[in-house]
C-alpha cells in the first residue's frame, strides 16, 4: 500500500492536499498502524520533495517523529513539474541529507529517480495532462449541446473569430 504524504504537519499538507481537511494526519497514521497491525505488510509513504518547502532537516526530522514505530519505507520524489503548481525539485545533497535524517529516525527511505519528465510522463504530469483532455471534452461536448460545431464552440472560448 501506497500512501501519499508530502507534508509532516496538518496545516502545511491540508494546503497542498485537500483531502486532509477531512482526513486528518493523526487519523490516517492511526488508520496505517491499524492496516500494519493487522496485515504485516510495510507501508509505503511518497514524499514529492519541493525545495525550500518540504525537503530541509527539520522536516525530514518530524517526519521521523510522525513514523516512529510503523513498519513503513519513504520513496522520495523531487517534484516533477507541473502547470498551476510553482514548485521546484529538491536538490540531490538535500535529498540525500533527508535520507540521512530520516535513517538516524530509523526510518528507511529511498530517493527515487525522476522518469518521464522529458514527455510530460511524470508522476503529478499525467494527471495534469488528463485534465486538460478533459476539459476539452467538456468544451466540446457543451458546444454540440448549443447546437453548434464543435470546433467553432473551442475556437469561441479561445476568443477566436468563428466566421
Amino acid at each position: 500500500l501506497a500512501i501519499s504524504l508530502h507534508e509532516a504537519d496538518d496545516v502545511a499538507r491540508s494546503a497542498i492536499m485537500p483531502v486532509n481537511r477531512r482526513h486528518d494526519l493523526d487519523e490516517l497514521i492511526g488508520a496505517c498502524h491499524y492496516y500494519v497491525e493487522r496485515s504485516g505488510r510495510r507501508l509505503t509513504f511518497e514524499w514529492a520533495l519541493i525545495a525550500g518547502r518540504n525537503d530541509d532537516a527539520a522536516t525530514a526530522r518530524r517526519l521521523g517523529k510522525l513514523l516512529r514505530g510503523l513498519k513503513c519505507h519513504v520513496n522520495l520524489i523531487p517534484l516533477n513539474p507541473t502547470q498551476g503548481f510553482d514548485g521546484a525539485p529538491a536538490s540531490l545533497p538535500d535529498a540525500r541529507e533527508f535520507v540521512e535524517v530520516l535513517g538516524r529516525s530509523g526510518i528507511p527511505a529511498t530517493v527515487r529517480v525522476r522518469r518521464g519528465i522529458d514527455i510530460d510522463a511524470g508522476c503529478g504530469q499525467l494527471a495534469e495532462a488528463s485534465s486538460k483532455e478533459k476539459a476539452k471534452e467538456r468544451l466540446r461536448r457543451r458546444g454540440e449541446r448549443a447546437g453548434e460545431r464543435p470546433e467553432k464552440a473551442g475556437a469561441e472560448s479561445r476568443g477566436e473569430r468563428t466566421e
